[in-house]
């Protein structure tokens, strides 16, 4: 598929409302033009149109495209031809010439020396152990394991290309080259009985997947490629995916019983994610259960969560890691196809599973691909939520008779169960209004320090001061934030210079090597022009703080495009501020209130606009 058109489906897929030709434009750095033919490119040979029009833009049918009914996107001939070039390559131990490639798959020589490069590129950047060998005047070779040189086939598959009604036709087309229909229908029928006798289930994107991956199986064991040394850990076996492998192994056509095969398809399925009934826990060896349980009693103590102290969650977080350290190992993608989406809706729960990755990457000398960081990520928004303390410390201070400040604690408790008042007063003693998250003001006294979350209401518990309660507590740790930004205009070319000026040009200079660890785990992008750079395990030597910096050009942020830089720094006591993670998202969903906010001029304009009603 076309970068730009790849690029396209990406924004189109965080908006929610309709987008114009122009802003598309800008964003691709093409004309309206070229931003119409992808459309039309897009939308050819559906039934329905992906991308829907009208004069007020364009918007995709998530829903079309979440069910894979799309068909027509990809360039089909360029992905058979570097699958069937990846095929042939695979084929032998012998070195094989540029020509005879070129007359195999009926493409000049001159094609097929670039889509080797490219292939090379593909191996790189996905980490297979895989190498291209070449020698001059005999011609080159794949090297490598056989367990990689299938999952490099199989990622080479446009997946996309399936289709609920008819997966037989289109995964057969996506392997027309190497296998017939009747081996197609053959796997299908195989993994339905045994997921069906097993209850197994999972996404449809996943269990075609798995098709593919039996299919490429099958026809590189009857070319007689088969894994010769497992260097799976005997544990491996006490899990349920291994028991499945056995059972898809011993239904083939010609029964595959062999050990280093069914390690190698169980820690494959390990690495998806699948449901199976019943499964149970594994004795893990000790050294590695204690450096887990280190690392999320450290994530604790930062974050506030109970990851480690509520034992049944301690238990889903390890077995979820400990299942993954075998295809982690043995270089086995972790499939997630949701992962983009993920990082961006909850940004706070990914930053909290980069930090627990970052002690394992450590502890346990393991690398953590994105793709897991957002599975992760989902099962501490998950704790998040779960484990919602009553915990916002609350002064009220009341300016009436004692019994009736008691029934207004009574019904301002009974109506915001997550209020904890830890002191009702008539007189305030300002040297500790800091220690309370939220204020309560009573009457007409005044409270003048502007950086508290201060609400005023009357005596009277109506639907007026309700709202004004409930706003105050939806915007716990951010209002402050917001209303003391930094902002600045800035003209630089890349995300680190651009984390350096702003952290530099607001005094924060010692932090900046704690940001750039932070950016190594993984890119802070969050789509729609926004990046929300944070550092690492490290906060202001006062309060927490936000920077706002607009620059004057789109610059790379990961695989972003980013003009609108969200710089946010936790107090000294690294208390975090989820609730303003959840307002960035809520706020950046929109193009065309994050436009408005580039192109404002100064901090009040900027404030201003933040805080519209309608934005989120």
């Amino acid at each position: 598929m076309n970068e730009k058109i790849e690029m396209l489906l990406d924004i189109l897929l965080q908006q929610n409302e309709f987008i114009t030709a122009t802003q598309l434009a800008e964003i691709l750095n093409v004309s309206e033009r070229s931003v119409r033919n992808y459309v039309h490119d897009l939308n050819g040979g559906v039934k329905d149109a992906l991308i829907s029009s009208s004069n007020q833009g364009y918007k995709i049918q998530k829903d079309m495209y979440k069910s894979a009914l799309v068909t027509g996107l990809l360039n089909k001939n360029e992905n058979d031809l570097l699958f069937e070039i990846a095929f042939r390559l695979m084929d032998g131990d012998e070195y094989t010439s540029f020509d005879k490639l070129s007359d195999q798959v009926h493409y000049s020589s001159k094609s097929i020396r670039k889509k080797v490069q490219q292939l090379f590129l593909e191996i790189n950047q996905k980490s297979l152990k895989l190498k291209i060998d070449s020698k001059i005047f005999t011609g080159i070779r794949m090297d490598g394991e056989e367990s990689q040189k299938r999952l490099l086939l199989e990622m080479l598959l446009p997946i996309g290309y399936s289709t609920k009604d008819n997966i037989t036709d289109s995964v057969y087309k996506m392997l027309s080259d190497v296998t017939t229909k009747e081996n197609v229908e053959i796997q299908s029928g195989i993994l339905d009985e045994i997921f069906s006798n097993g209850n197994v289930s999972m996404d449809f994107m996943v269990y075609v997947k798995i098709l593919c991956h039996m299919i490429i199986f099958s026809e590189r064991w009857r070319l007689g490629h088969k894994i010769k040394e497992s260097h799976q850990d005997s544990l491996i076996r006490k899990y349920s995916e291994y028991e499945i492998a056995k059972k898809l192994l011993k239904n083939q056509p010609v029964s595959v019983e062999n050990e280093d095969e069914t390690d190698a398809l169980a820690a494959y399925l390990l690495a998806l994610p699948i449901n199976i009934p019943n499964q149970h826990s594994l004795t893990v060896d000790d050294e590695k259960m204690d450096k887990i349980d280190e690392a999320l009693r450290e994530v604790e103590e930062y974050y506030k969560i109970p990851v480690y102290s509520n034992e049944d969650y301690r238990y889903q977080i390890a077995n979820h890691i400990l299942r993954l350290l075998y295809p982690l190992k043995e270089s086995i993608p972790i499939f997630n196809p949701y992962a983009k989406e993920t990082k961006v809706e909850y940004f706070y729960a990914y930053s909290i599973a980069c930090y627990l990755y970052a002690i394992l990457k450590r502890t346990l000398k393991i690398k953590i691909p994105d793709s897991e960081l957002a599975y992760l990520a989902t099962r501490m928004q998950l704790i998040l939520l779960e484990a919602k303390e009553k915990n916002i410390q609350t002064l009220v201070i009341y300016s009436g008779k004692l019994t009736e400040s008691k029934l207004f604690e009574y019904k301002l408790k009974t109506r915001f169960p997550s209020i904890r008042v830890d002191s009702l007063v008539q007189v305030p003693d300002r040297q500790i209004l800091s220690n309370y998250r939220l204020i309560i003001v009573v009457g007409d006294m005044e409270i003048s320090e502007e950086e508290l979350n201060i609400v005023r209401i009357n005596h009277i518990f109506n639907q007026e001061n309700i709202e004004k309660v409930q706003n105050a507590i939806d915007l716990i740790g951010t209002s402050h934030l917001i209303k003391n930004l930094d902002y600045y205009h800035m003209n630089v070319e890349d995300s680190k210079l651009a984390i350096e000026y702003l952290i530099k040009k607001s005094g924060y200079d010692g932090l900046l090597p704690y940001f750039f660890e932070r950016e190594s785990m993984s890119s802070t992008d969050i789509g729609n022009k926004v990046a929300l750079p944070h550092p690492f395990l490290k906060g202001s030597e006062t309060l927490s703080k936000v920077i706002i910096g607009i620059n004057s050009k789109d610059i790379l942020w990961g695989n972003q495009k980013v003009r609108l830089i969200i710089v946010y720094i936790p107090d000294k006591n690294l208390k975090i501020d989820e609730a303003f993670f959840n307002e960035v998202y809520q706020k950046t969903k929109n193009l065309n209130h994050i436009n408005k906010l580039i192109d404002t001029n100064n901090k009040q304009e900027f404030i201003k606009i933040w805080n519209e009603k309608g934005a989120n």
